[in-house]
């Protein structure tokens, strides 16, 4: 038996036997998940100009590399980058599995950076 319930803040159907509860709609959920798909992001970095970011992590940590800080109205905050991006890859580098020093020097020499990068909030 299937008992469908509708109101104006919270819609949900109730599936029984069981008494399990399926969530359909309801305002404090987000169904769109485009955000945590992966994305390029572009950056050309003049000589000695910082990166206008952060990263933390590394293979020591087994979490991959994520963007910890991002200086407002930085270059990468005006190309989209955000706290919470894992970096998945640079000029075509894995940095999935890479020691933070390693991801550092990459990041700290380049003159473009292409990053791949994907939403991922720890």
């Amino acid at each position: 038996m299937m008992i469908t319930q509708w109101s104006s803040s919270l819609r949900m159907r109730i599936l029984r036997p069981g008494s399990r509860l399926m969530r359909i709609y309801h305002s404090d959920y987000n169904n769109e998940l485009t955000q945590f798909l992966p994305r390029t992001i572009i950056l050309k970095k003049p000589s000695g100009a910082q990166l206008g970011f952060n990263i933390r992590g590394g293979k020591a940590s087994q979490l991959g590399i994520f963007i910890s800080k991002v200086i407002p109205d930085s270059d990468a905050h005006r190309a989209g980058l955000q706290e919470g991006d894992q970096v998945l890859a640079v000029n075509d580098v894995d940095f999935q599995d890479i020691e933070h020093s390693k991801a550092v020097e990459i990041l700290k020499t380049a003159r473009e950076i292409i990053m791949r990068v994907r939403f991922f909030p720890y």
